[in-house]
Parts: structure tokens; sequence; C-alpha cells
């Protein structure tokens, strides 16, 4: 756009140069030719200006945007749902099944959900090694 407009002016200077035919003392046009260069600076001056402020305020998309990572919560066994559970094995800490899946805040693994058969029936819970394999605090 710039040159398109320097050289319309350019053409324009030099048509209305060629249309003054009557002769002028040589102080005047000396004068009127370096007004006519010192405005021509000016205007070229300001163009200039106006692009390179559009150059600046210009702005990309950008591509990738760092967003910093959520911290992860834990893996933590909910306390309250610990409970002692006899086997034949004599006495063991375990994690009651039902509490944990009401109190827990992740998804529990499957392959640690174990069924032990009481006087009072059949009992699920969790086996605190197993849970500790699988990434939780135990």
């Amino acid at each position: 756009m710039t040159r398109q407009f320097f050289a319309a002016l350019l053409s324009l200077s030099i048509a209305l140069t060629a249309v003054t035919t009557a002769p002028a003392r040589a102080d005047d046009d000396i004068a009127k030719v370096l007004a006519g260069l010192v405005a021509l600076g000016i205007i070229a001056k300001v163009i200039n200006d106006k692009d390179k402020d559009k150059r600046v305020t210009r702005s990309h998309p950008q591509t990738h945007v760092y967003k910093p990572h959520k911290p992860r919560r834990a893996k933590v066994a909910p306390q309250r749902c610990l409970r002692e559970q006899w086997t034949h094995r004599g006495v063991r800490n375990v994690y009651g099944a039902r509490c944990m899946k009401r109190h827990a805040q992740h998804a529990l693994p499957q392959n640690c959900k174990r069924e032990v058969e009481t006087r009072n029936g059949l009992r699920r819970f969790y086996a605190p090694n197993c849970l500790r394999r699988n990434g939780w605090r135990a």
C-alpha cells in the first residue's frame, strides 16, 4: 500500500509541475520545491508510522499455551474404613469394601477386592498390601 501511494503522489506532483508553464522567479521555485519535499517527507513518515503500529499490534494465534498441571490428589485409603477381620490365618487389618466404595476419592482396583466366608456371612474387603502395590497409601 505504501509503494502505490508514493507512486501516485509522485506522478501527481510531476503532473502539477508540468502544468505551470508561466515563468517564475528562481527564488519562489526553490522555496516551493523545498516545501513540497518537506510535505512529502512528513506524509511518508506518518504513513510509515501507521504501518509500524499495525505490524506491532498484530497478534498471531498461539499454537501452545502452557497450563500448569493440577496436582493430583494422593490415593489415600480412608482411615475410617480400616477394620479387623478374622481369617483362617488370624486377625488381619483390612479395608471394608462398602466403606471404601462410599468414601474413597479414586476408583478402586478390582483385583484387590477379597471375599471371606464367616459365621455371619460373606465379608468383602480390600487388602492393604494389594492397595499399596496399586499406588494407594494404606
